[in-house]
């Protein structure tokens, strides 16, 4: 049994612990989580399939160092056994190819930054990631999406995009600031309701995300 088995079964006694209801949680987790688990190693091998297939004379693996390989591999397998996201899985499918693109690729990403995409995958709430492609969809919408420079737009705009009610959106917002993939410049002078007339500033680092891990750049 290994520790993740074993963590599994000392939550189980746990719960049948609870009166009435600790047994049928017991099962939910005992029929449910190892399933998932499996079905999510399988998606992402599917999704890197094609990924790798899409990609062809492009990828290198002769040219992968060993040692980042391997630290980045045991990262993504920590996010695929905890989480079933086909969002997320889909950004382990893209770093692992992107790792294994030819040094010259024009979409290649350094490992710093892979690393850190990996840790983003991880940390990110769906919320977030949701929130994020929202506002990549505004800038593309606005034509504003540069290489260089972030799109600046008001808080206002992107709630009634996302539908999200303010304060949770705030939030979330708050989550990609932390990463840099979304910035909060600083507070306005005057502030609106709701946070309304608070500055956002897509970063082109957020740009790079949604383009080349998230994949639904468009």
């Amino acid at each position: 049994m290994d520790k993740k088995d074993h963590a599994l079964a000392i939550v189980k006694a746990g719960l049948n612990a609870v009166p009435v209801i600790g047994g049928s949680l017991a099962s939910l987790i005992d029929d449910y989580v190892p399933s998932s688990t499996q079905e999510s190693i399988e998606k992402v091998t599917q999704l890197l399939g094609e990924e790798l297939g899409a990609l062809k004379d492009r990828i290198d693996t002769e040219a992968v160092d060993k040692s980042e390989f391997s630290d980045l591999f045991k990262s993504c397998y920590l996010t695929i056994v905890r989480t079933s996201q086909r969002s997320k899985l889909q950004a382990v499918a893209s770093i692992l190819a992107n790792l294994l693109l030819r040094r010259n690729d024009p979409d290649k990403l350094s490992y710093n930054e892979l690393d850190h995409a990996i840790r983003c995958v991880e940390s990110l709430s769906i919320g977030a990631i949701h929130t994020l492609g929202v506002a990549y969809s505004l800038g593309k919408k606005e034509g504003k999406l540069y290489k260089e420079r972030p799109f600046l737009f008001d808080f206002e705009w992107l709630q009634k995009s996302s539908g999200i009610e303010p304060s949770l959106l705030f939030g979330l917002v708050g989550e990609l600031n932390m990463s840099n993939l979304l910035h909060l410049p600083g507070a306005p002078s005057i502030r609106t309701e709701n946070y309304g007339n608070y500055p956002i500033e897509l970063t082109p680092l957020g740009v790079r995300f949604v383009e080349r891990i998230l994949k639904n750049g468009g």
